[in-house]
């Protein structure tokens, strides 16, 4: 005891630890162990009441915890459990103590273990209660506890092994399959759960060690005690999939013994043990088709080729195992096969379809909770398109949405949402049984109306057969010709609206019935949260009933595709109410288009069936669509502009912006066009900020540095507009010409800009090139291009002799075109990768000798005929460019790719160096003047990809 203290007192890991060690120094010295007494029961609850007290002074929790570590070691072993307690607690409330505590106990724990007892035990619990994390306990003395002779000692070790006491798993796993084979069967039982806990977090080389565990759990599968043999079947299952995933070749072999092993318990006599069975087999992910076959029949089957040893061999253990399963008399088994089928049915579709009788049974189980689990079984077949309901099905499914259970008539209706049925009356007889639903479950309407919304919308062909029916019954009721059913009218109502809303071809439903349907726009909207929100809904509806023309967009009907339910996965984007600016203009009036709308038609959009004419698939189009309708709003905003309303015009740019980006595409026509409808709109958010600046003399551009990086920024986009797109209309390239001499006379309202007359000549060159294109289409200029003219026509010096008040006044002319963009403009870009080089591992070099830098090049819509480069740059400030021989590329239509070593001659004398490396090329539409006129680029470059950095590093 006298070198315990004399070892506290020596720490050196903190001041408040050394001096609680020197304080309790102090205390040994002046106490002999016959002086201090055992503490009481009521001095132990007024340590306690001190402890949890937040304002006690930390001096006293330091004098409560000294005076608890000198009761450890002279107190009774009785009262170390109490102790022990205390020091948790006071361990938990003060953290500040806590590692002291740890080190403390620590200490004492070697004098314990020899031989380990209850006490050591004690100990161990208290150190994993004060770090709140599992304790390493080393390989002695975990050898020691596991070989003790008490038992319960041996039982918490196995118990905590793997999760409160953390174990080498070299050393874990042969204890624990000793102890598999001890005569306890809780002993037993808690070691097969430390080999799943083994198995769940440790990896393991050895295939031997993985089948011998295996094969421990197979033998314990036949243990006289129900808890051994559900711990068993955990490991079985585990370790056997461990097991078949060591070796591709053999994973169906094993699989299917795994499988089998499994099925050869389901007629075990415990209740729990056939539910984690279950639970196994919904965990497997390989299962040969004869085998999962076998298990829907008690019969042992006779296949009509030859089956394999193996099958012949597993038939009798797995035949009828899911059969018996659902058969069981308690409703806990019946739900686990439920759900063990969701996984067994996708691995087999022609399974999936057999299984489908069993879950047809078990919908008319009385235990609320199984039919829920088979439903759900079944929707996510429906989600993996291996659920085939036939018509004699059908009947037995629609009772189920009459059901007593709001759970499972939710659930049935899931599947409903995805549903394509096949003929006329089974859709009729679905949406009658809907239509009861209301009258039977009117809390259900708002999920009754989204269904009959999906079901409208997946089968349009069968709305239109009763439209006229629907549009007599509503017609009648609102004219009090029939009785009024509200419920009955919006759903009809909602049926009927829907079968338009996401198809091409007109649909017979009179304007009338839109009408009807805008006065039920708060009870209906909800229908329709999936794709569109309250105001865009009431807007639909506004623009079908005052006239049936159709808008200009052209949508699929979509049959190829079920759209999904409002909860399901795969549409949690789609649940979001998009509140878009977009409009259809269909000659009448507008249309609003939600983002959702339009990127799930284009989804479900199926490429047109024209014969012999090639033509794009029908979501390129429909994307190229709704990129317009964000381009044409740019005039309507220009007044704002023009108002001083520049924050109001800038958060709508910004919110276009967010549109687009979110698209996704299948091709690259609708991704080029993409590309230049956001630069479009990022040079536009640029004019309006210097505009608002120099014409309105707001504050959105502070200060003349700032508004200087802001034309040079503006100048940059408006060349990669012209430079790194092509195949423009005339319409389209006029537009876009007038959008760049725009940028061009923001720069020359500044009365103190530089190069004044460079800028001029750039601008003279863009207004030739766009009065030869109104020449050639005979259009007129407008009134900004023409008053340009004239300023050009009277500058005779290069736009000296022009004010800066000139230009401002031209700019009160401008208004943006509307750009209609169309199929052909191509996107000219270019990926560069440099395999195998990161800061870790950098390219060699040798200072003053050439570095070879590897590259992988990859160029869209680039001629051979341009002038590509290499540019290269160091942080001195030098570039190098090398020359892109375009012949030398491998052509794939418009994409060249090579692979090429660049070589860099300037190498420093540096130990390490980066290089800013980047694919450009030469602007010919802008040849003012040259940029270089030896060794490089002669014109100035537009940059085609994102600069990567190239770590080198000097060759010792």
């Amino acid at each position: 005891k006298g070198d315990y203290y004399q070892y506290l007192a020596k720490f050196k890991c903190g001041d408040e630890r050394k001096e609680a060690a020197d304080q309790s120094m102090k205390t040994y010295q002046n106490n002999t162990p016959e002086s201090i007494q055992p503490i009481s029961m009521q001095t132990f609850t007024s340590m306690m009441n001190e402890i949890l007290n937040p304002s006690t002074p930390k001096s006293t929790v330091s004098s409560i915890f000294k005076t608890l570590i000198h009761s450890l070691l002279h107190s009774p072993e009785s009262h170390h459990s109490q102790i022990l307690k205390l020091i948790a607690d006071l361990s938990s409330h003060h953290p500040s103590l806590a590692q002291l505590a740890l080190d403390s106990l620590q200490s004492m724990l070697p004098q314990l273990t020899d031989p380990p007892s209850q006490l050591t035990i004690e100990y161990l619990d208290a150190l994993v209660n004060i770090s709140e994390r599992p304790v390493e306990v080393d390989d002695s003395l975990f050898t020691s506890i596991c070989l003790a002779a008490s038992f319960p000692v041996r039982l918490w070790m196995v118990r905590n092994s793997g999760c409160r006491v953390m174990v080498r798993p070299e050393l874990l796993y042969p204890v624990l399959m000793g102890m598999t084979k001890e005569p306890y069967p809780c002993l037993r039982e808690e070691a097969l759960e430390a080999l799943v806990r083994l198995g769940e977090c440790a990896v393991f080389e050895e295939v031997s060690l993985v089948k011998g565990c295996y094969e421990r759990g197979v033998q314990l599968l036949s243990d006289n005690e129900d808890c051994v043999r559900i711990s068993a079947v955990r490991v079985v299952a585990l370790w056997g999939l461990m097991l078949a995933s060591f070796n591709v070749d053999t994973k169906t072999y094993w699989s299917n013994e795994v499988f089998a092993m499994l099925c050869s318990v389901v007629r075990d006599m415990n209740m729990k043990v056939r539910v984690e069975v279950f639970n196994g087999l919904g965990k497997m992910e390989i299962v040969s088709k004869e085998l999962l076959m076998q298990s829907l029949s008690k019969r042992v089957l006779v296949l009509d080729q030859s089956p394999t040893e193996q099958f012949v061999l597993l038939a009798s253990n797995v035949a009828g195992a899911l059969v018996h399963g659902v058969e069981d008399e308690f409703f806990e088994v019946r739900k686990s096969v439920c759900q063990s089928l969701r996984t067994l049915t996708v691995l087999s579709v022609e399974f999936a379809h057999a299984a489908l009788n069993l879950l047809m049974d078990v919908l008319n189980d009385y235990k609320v909770e199984v039919r829920f689990q088979a439903l759900e079984t079944m929707h996510h077949m429906a989600i993996n398109h291996c659920l085939e309901l036939q018509e004699n099905y059908m009947h037995k499914f629609l009772d189920v949405l009459e059901d007593n259970s709001s759970e499972v008539r939710f659930s049935a209706r899931k599947i409903v949402r995805l549903m394509k049925l096949r003929n006329h009356l089974l859709f009729k007889s679905t949406m009658d049984v809907l239509l009861k639903n209301l009258d039977s479950y009117p809390q259900d309407e708002a999920d009754i109306f989204s269904v009959l919304s999906h079901l409208g919308r997946n089968h349009k062909q069968f709305v239109d057969l009763i439209a006229n029916e629907i549009a007599d019954e509503v017609e009648a009721s609102f004219e009090g010709n029939r009785e009024f059913n509200s419920a009955r009218m919006a759903a009809l109502l909602v049926l009927s609206i829907s079968a338009p809303f996401l198809n091409a071809d007109v649909c017979p439903i009179p304007p009338v019935i839109f009408s009807f349907a805008a006065t039920f726009l708060s009870r209906i909207c909800c229908a329709f949260s999936d794709v569109m929100n309250r105001d865009t809904l009431l807007e639909y509806l506004i623009q079908k009933s005052s006239s049936m023309v159709q808008p200009e967009v052209n949508i699929s009907n979509g049959e190829g595709q079920n759209p999904l339910a409002k909860d399901d996965v795969q549409n949690v984007a789609g649940n979001e109410m998009i509140h878009s600016e977009i409009t259809i203009n269909n000659g009448e009036g507008q249309l609003p288009l939600s983002k959702y709308n339009v990127q799930n038609v284009a989804l479900e959009m199926k490429p047109p069936n024209d014969v012999g004419q090639h033509k794009r698939p029908v979501h390129d189009s429909v994307v190229l669509t709704y990129i317009n309708y964000i381009l044409v709003k740019l005039p309507n905003i220009w007044p704002k502009v023009q108002s001083c309303s520049a924050n109001e015009v800038l958060c709508s740019l910004r919110h276009w912006k967010e549109e687009l980006t979110s698209l996704t595409f299948d091709s690259s026509a609708p991704a080029d066009a993409s590309a230049f409808a956001l630069l479009y709109l990022k040079i536009i958010k640029l004019v309006v900020e210097v505009w608002d600046h120099l014409v309105r003399k707001t504050e959105v551009v502070s200060g003349t540095v700032e508004l200087e990086d802001k034309l040079e920024k503006l100048d940059g986009r408006a060349k990669e507009l012209m430079n790194r797109f092509i195949g423009f209309s005339a319409e389209e390239e006029i537009s876009v010409l007038e959008l760049i001499l725009l940028t061009y006379t923001l720069r020359l309202c500044r009365s103190e800009i530089c190069s004044r007359n460079f800028i001029f000549k750039r601008m003279t060159i863009i207004y030739l090139r766009t009065e030869s294109f109104l020449k050639l289409r005979s259009d007129v200029a407008s009134g900004f291009v023409a008053e340009l003219g004239s300023l050009i026509r009277e500058s005779s010096n290069g736009g000296a002799s022009c004010s800066s008040l000139a230009f401002d006044n031209c700019l009160k002319l401008f208004s943006p075109k509307r750009l209609m963009i169309r199929e052909g403009i191509r996107h000219r870009r270019a990926e560069l990768s440099i395999p195998n080089n990161c800061p870790d591992y950098p390219l060699p070099f040798a200072p003053g000798l050439t570095a070879s830098i590897p590259c992988d090049i990859t160029i869209h819509n680039i001629s051979s005929n341009c002038r590509a480069w290499v540019r290269m740059c160091i942080n001195d400030g030098f570039t190098q460019h090398v020359y892109l021989d375009l012949q030398s590329f491998e052509v794939s239509g418009e994409v060249r790719k090579i692979s090429y070593a660049v070589p860099y001659y300037r190498t420093p004398e540096l130990d390490s160096f980066n290089l800013k490396v980047c694919i450009g090329l030469e602007s010919l539409f802008e040849n003012v003047t040259p940029v270089q006129a030896h060794g490089g680029p002669k014109c100035e470059l537009v940059l085609l990809c994102e600069e990567k950095i190239v770590y080198l590093s000097r060759v010792l």
